[in-house]
């Protein structure tokens, strides 16, 4: 399994924090998408943070960032996007 196949879920607090980290790694030039957080998954608010694999590094990187906003944990899963989903015709 390659790593683009890999997703990592940044799970946060709460959406205040969560919107707060966003902002922070979008500014710094990190790709980050809101998204819930996946089934069997525990988090306080049930929204994380997705980033791809190949991305990661940069996100890890920009985490260590003084005055970048905190985080629960991240979690690294398969791919959980199902381009199908919701698809009726």
């Amino acid at each position: 399994m390659g790593t683009s196949e890999r997703s990592y879920y940044v799970l946060v607090e709460g959406t205040t924090e969560g919107m707060a980290l966003y902002a922070a790694l979008r500014d710094a030039g990190c790709k980050v998408r809101i998204s819930p957080v996946p089934r069997g998954l525990q988090s306080c608010c049930g929204m994380s943070l997705l980033v791809k694999a190949d991305d990661m590094p940069d996100v890890r990187a920009a985490l260590e960032l003084p005055g970048m906003p905190g985080y629960e944990r991240i979690v690294e899963m398969e791919n959980q996007i199902n381009p199908n989903r919701d698809v009726y015709c």
